[in-house]
């Protein structure tokens, strides 16, 4: 998978709660965590850019398509319809999702 998009729904940690004091926006670049491959990223962090977003702020739920800034791939594995992720900024958790096939 060649910088390819990922689909994904989340949810958005509100700042209260140590997220981000504001909310997605296109362009946005975070680091990306599968829940289930903690091993993985401490060996190889991977940076994604948002590129479409539908986020409603009055739930925190949103649906988002991001890219990998790498051309690194993904084994086919990481990107099935209902794999767990966390997206960083440094070591604050912005959002919790799962993958959409």
């Amino acid at each position: 998978m060649m910088n390819a998009g990922l689909r994904f729904e989340f949810i958005w940690v509100p700042s209260s709660l140590g997220g981000h004091c504001g909310t997605p926006y296109e362009g946005m670049r975070t680091t990306i965590r599968w829940q289930r491959r903690l091993n993985e990223f401490l060996q190889c962090a991977r940076d994604v850019q948002w590129e479409a977003i539908d986020f409603d702020p009055a739930t925190g739920q949103g649906s988002a398509i991001c890219k990998l800034t790498s051309d690194a791939p993904l084994p086919d594995e990481w990107i099935k319809d209902g794999e767990l992720i966390e997206l960083l900024s440094g070591f604050r958790v912005l959002a919790i999702g799962r993958i959409k096939g």
